[in-house]
């Protein structure tokens, strides 16, 4: 899928103006054309295009005519004579066959394709890399919310404990497990505090803008195993669509024209050739001369030392190697469809099975406290009830960012990666509490 053809039309989109350098809250759209305007990774692809484009008309250059100009001044002293000489000519060389020159202005159209459709990928991982430090974000809070959730409340069965124990009603063995326990907790607050510090700072470097908070994925998102399982249909769009494949494609085809031009250094070139030449001071009874030329230059290559051949051999194993390039981008897409259709459905699974691990273990959490409260279970039995329903709620949250993360991978693996999903996703966000 070929979308945002024109560079200018990457930047076509309603562009926010009138940010601070300082953004309090972020929705996912708001990023993306943050990252439009300032990433640098684009920026620099849309330059590499420019430079790319360039191919085309140099290339043409060798088939279209070529015109020059030359002019000289000269004083002349002989021993019956002195006087000023002065002319001037114009010649006009226009191919009429030239094999290495058509195979050459064939590679630049294809050079030129390769670096528009390399430009197309750039402006696809840009989505995937908004995506993903979006994700980094929400993943990082969910898990520093959960972290402070079971601090408070291990901290809670600290206090409990520590009065129970003041009276003598547990051992001070069950304080220290307590007290570890909570110790434990408090680590992991303070390396998720740090982790979502860490991910506002991969978003500010993506999008130029500084967030203290994004809005967060609705419990409502859809996650679904794609359709259908199995991978053939997906493979098909894939090697169709794949863009880092098409890339290596028009590598290997590229490579076939330069190596064709190499070989064609050996044809000779037929030339239509046309001039006028002007000459003004000389010894002659007629001070002026004037001289128009039309005709065909034939010129047949014999020998270069060696170099001809030398060249063609060497374009001849970059072309080996540009068609190697080409079956391993093939057998790479290949694969990489697969595991991400895998995941997918690997991850649809997951996301239902943590879900009712959390339901089953906040039962096994209750039956624990009342066990607790009858003596039949002690403190060490509801800690890991505690730390066991905090680590599913955690293992639900990163599942779910999982799936949304290998989608937007599986469609930039297709090559169908766009803007719209941006929006899409951005549905599904809601508003961060104030």
């Amino acid at each position: 899928m070929a979308f945002l053809k024109s560079p200018l039309m990457t930047y076509a989109l309603v562009l926010f103006a009138g940010h601070s350098s300082t953004v309090l809250a972020g929705d996912l759209a708001d990023i993306y054309q943050q990252a439009l305007k300032n990433d640098p990774q684009l920026k620099s692809a849309e330059a590499n295009y420019r430079a790319g484009s360039e191919a085309l008309p140099q290339a043409r250059a060798g088939l279209l005519p070529q015109a020059s100009l030359s002019a000289d001044t000269r004083k002349i002293d002989t021993d019956t004579a002195e006087y000023n000489n002065h002319g001037y000519t114009v010649s006009l060389t226009q191919p009429v066959f030239d094999a290495s020159a058509w195979f050459t202005f064939k590679q630049g159209q294809i050079l030129t394709e390769q670096a528009l459709t390399q430009f197309e990928l750039a402006q696809q991982s840009l989505i995937q890399r908004t995506v993903e430090a979006y994700l980094g974000v929400l993943n990082a809070d969910s898990q520093l919310e959960t972290a402070l959730a079971q601090e408070r409340a291990i901290k809670r069965r600290l206090d409990q404990v520590n009065a129970q124990f003041e009276v003598g009603l547990i051992a001070s063995t069950d304080v220290q497990e307590a007290q570890a326990t909570y110790d434990n907790a408090l680590v992991t607050r303070i390396s998720a505090q740090g982790d979502l510090d860490n991910s506002y700072e991969a978003l500010e470097r993506l999008s130029g803008e500084s967030y203290q908070r994004v809005s967060s994925l609705s419990a409502d998102y859809p996650i679904a195993a794609p359709v259908p399982a199995a991978p053939a249909e997906w493979l098909e769009k894939a090697w169709q669509g794949n863009l880092s494949l098409k890339i290596a494609r028009f590598g290997s085809e590229s490579a076939r024209h330069a190596a064709q031009a190499a070989r064609s250094d050996h044809l000779p070139v037929l030339s239509l050739t046309a001039g006028h030449d002007y000459d003004s001071g000389n010894l002659s009874f007629d001070d002026q001369s004037k001289t128009d030329s039309i005709g065909l230059t034939l010129s047949v290559p014999l020998y270069s030392g060696g170099a001809t051949e030398s060249r063609s051999r060497q374009l001849q194993y970059a072309l080996q190697q540009a068609q190697f390039d080409e079956e391993d981008a093939l057998r790479n897409v290949t694969q990489t469809t697969r595991s991400l259709l895998r995941n997918l459905n690997t991850n649809a699974l997951r996301v239902d099975a943590l879900k009712q691990s959390i339901r089953s273990s906040e039962l096994a959490l209750k039956a624990t406290e009342e066990g607790y409260r009858v003596g039949t279970r002690n403190v060490v039995d509801v800690l890991q009830a505690e730390q066991q329903l905090y680590s599913a709620k955690r293992d639900y949250a990163s599942a779910r960012f999982d799936f949304v993360s290998n989608l937007i991978s599986f469609k930039l693996q297709l090559g169908t990666l766009s803007p719209e999903d941006i929006n899409t996703l951005d549905g599904w966000l809601e508003n961060p509490a104030q």
